[in-house]
């Protein structure tokens, strides 16, 4: 099974991708401006990109919004997340999402934990890679999910957090989820 992991970011989306228990990590940058057209095309490319980063037949953990944001252009955020969600479901993914709150509970062991501490976490959970920054700890931390939904996880034995926050997702299949 190949899992993606997504952290859609207007100005630099993270992309973690689990296939045989390999990760690779990448990042798709993009330009901000406040420029209507030049937003909408700002977007759609990094919409396009992202797809082209998420192989065929891959279950893609893809985080959701943050329902109590109230900066960071929510717009253009829900229009970004619809641009990526809806192409994978019409080529047959299956998508989970996962709330932001219960990727910080599995990244650092803290529902309300911020960016860098789940930068670190991740960083020192894995040290044989190199995450570039937030976005990508981010969607390591979603791929690490989906792997161990499917039985196959790469970051241990799990904390009593992160059981608790593999509990919280509606997983296609949920076995092996705790192990």
């Amino acid at each position: 099974m190949i899992i993606v992991g997504l952290d859609l970011s207007l100005a630099s989306t993270g992309v973690a991708v689990i296939r045989d228990g390999q990760v690779s990590l990448e990042r798709v940058d993009a330009a901000a401006s406040d420029d209507p057209l030049l937003s909408w095309r700002r977007i759609e490319s990094t919409a396009q990109r992202t797809l082209r980063q998420v192989p065929a037949g891959a279950l893609v953990v893809l985080e959701g919004p943050s329902w109590g944001s109230r900066f960071g252009k929510p717009d253009e955020r829900h229009a970004q997340r619809w641009m990526v969600r809806g192409p994978l479901l019409a080529c047959g993914h299956v998508v989970v999402i996962v709330s932001p709150r219960t990727r910080a509970k599995y990244a650092a062991n803290d529902g309300k934990a911020q960016k860098r501490a789940v930068l670190a976490s991740m960083r020192a959970r894995h040290p044989d890679l190199t995450i570039r920054d937030h976005n990508v700890a981010d969607a390591l931390a979603l791929a690490a999910m989906g792997a161990r939904s499917f039985g196959s996880p790469i970051d241990g034995k799990p904390s009593k957090q992160q059981i608790e926050a593999m509990g919280a997702v509606s997983w296609p299949i949920n076995e092996g989820s705790a192990s």
